[in-house]
């Protein structure tokens, strides 16, 4: 299965030159890429959390989907900002490897921190079709994701207005 994301594409690249240009000290620009990976790996834990299958010692879980799709949306801007820097197509696979999130969920941490020693156009494109992947073993849909990427879209372009 593909989904494309040509509107999210078009949308996260004038996002970023906003980023870009709202940046004042631009020594912040300084391991750009690193940060945004580590911003990846902190968005991916933040969505593991409200997803919750890891916590194997909680017995009532109540997960608020809203919390689920805003954290995911969180992960999904900061990977097609470097989808957008490795000219990654925007119809991309869905990569289900494991039908277990939790395993699925090793796969993306795995993918992701292969992108600190080695990012390029095939290993960002993998992350991003494993990170589909974990949406879709949750039940979350292309709509759903793509509703909730403009949602923090819009929340972004409030932050940069307001100098967050």
């Amino acid at each position: 299965m593909t989904v494309n994301f040509k509107d999210i594409f078009e949308a996260q690249k004038k996002l970023d030159e906003a980023f870009i240009k709202s940046i004042e000290d631009k020594e912040q620009f300084n391991d750009f890429e690193l940060k945004k990976i580590i911003a990846l790996l902190v968005e991916l834990g933040e969505f593991a959390n409200e997803v919750q299958e890891f916590k194997y010692w909680k017995k009532h879980k109540n997960i608020n989907k809203v919390k689920v799709l805003e954290e995911y949306a969180d992960g999904l801007h900061f990977l097609t900002s470097l989808a957008i820097k490795y000219n990654i197509n925007s119809e991309i696979n869905i990569d289900i490897k494991e039908k277990n999130f939790n395993k699925q969920l090793k796969d993306v941490y795995v993918a992701f921190s292969l992108l600190f020693k080695d990012i390029n156009t095939k290993n960002v494109y993998n992350a991003y079709s494993l990170y589909l992947g974990l949406a879709f073993i949750i039940k979350l849909n292309e709509k759903e994701i793509k509703e909730w990427y403009f949602k923090k879209n819009e929340i972004n372009y409030k932050r940069i207005a307001n100098n967050y």
